[in-house]
């Protein structure tokens, strides 16, 4: 936004806080694992709550992204995930049109409280499960159509396959959330969203040279072991995992 300064003139490392938002049983636990473990676990107590860090590497620049696992109730004052956030994840299930009329209810109130607040955050919708194509209830042109509505990237992925399905949603955020919070691009991987599919030759060329890729920077072996170790660490704290 306007009036911060960019964290390059201060040394410091770039921080975003990214909330995922939906209703119980969407895989927002799921996916926040993937993310920060590159695992799949199966089962999550949907009573629990967290916030949790990952250290990252992006191509050639440190950065620190904190997730907020959201689990709303009906007591819940959703103001602490509101005030809090850079960007919102909003997801549904693909095999459950309930979750979705619940991700549209989101996509407004989010979208009515930014307004209210004067702010502009990037809003991810992600229709999860496509594993279980066989059972989907919402079609992918709907979800799409919700996100234009709301001027949010769009994404069908699961957190049961490859990584990179997972990835690619929290690197999209993250690059969105920098140009927001700290006036200037950061030099991201391509990604690209399902919204570039209906893009002109043009407009392609265009995006492929505002996201041309950068060589990344080499991290040692024994910094990635001891994040391994941290990050096990706190899953296991917040995390009731059923075997």
């Amino acid at each position: 936004m306007s009036g911060r300064k960019p964290f390059h003139r201060n040394g410091a490392t770039p921080e975003f806080n990214i909330a995922l938002i939906g209703a119980l049983g969407v895989g927002k636990s799921a996916l926040t694992v993937k993310y920060i473990t590159r695992r799949f676990i199966m089962e999550y107590d949907p009573d629990l709550e967290g916030t949790y860090t990952k250290h990252e590497d992006l191509d050639g620049q440190d950065i620190i992204v904190h997730i907020m696992d959201t689990c709303d109730k009906e007591d819940c004052d959703p103001s602490r995930y509101l005030k809090w956030a850079d960007a919102f994840l909003i997801v549904y299930s693909i095999t459950n049109r309930q979750t979705y009329d619940v991700a549209k209810e989101y996509m407004e109130s989010i979208s009515i409280y930014l307004k209210g607040q004067g702010r502009e955050c990037p809003l991810a919708l992600v229709g999860n499960k496509i594993d279980l194509e066989r059972y989907r209830q919402v079609n992918k042109s709907e979800g799409a159509s919700l996100a234009t509505e709301y001027d949010s990237v769009f994404y069908e992925t699961t957190a049961t396959e490859e990584y990179e399905l997972v990835e690619k949603v929290f690197h999209r955020l993250i690059q969105e959330a920098h140009h927001d919070k700290y006036g200037h691009i950061m030099q991201p991987v391509y990604i690209a969203d399902d919204r570039q599919a209906h893009w002109g030759p043009q407009q392609q060329a265009q995006s492929q040279m505002t996201l041309q890729r950068r060589p990344k920077s080499p991290k040692g072996a024994t910094d990635k072991k001891d994040e391994k170790i941290q990050q096990k660490k706190t899953l296991n704290k917040f995390f009731k995992i059923f075997n």
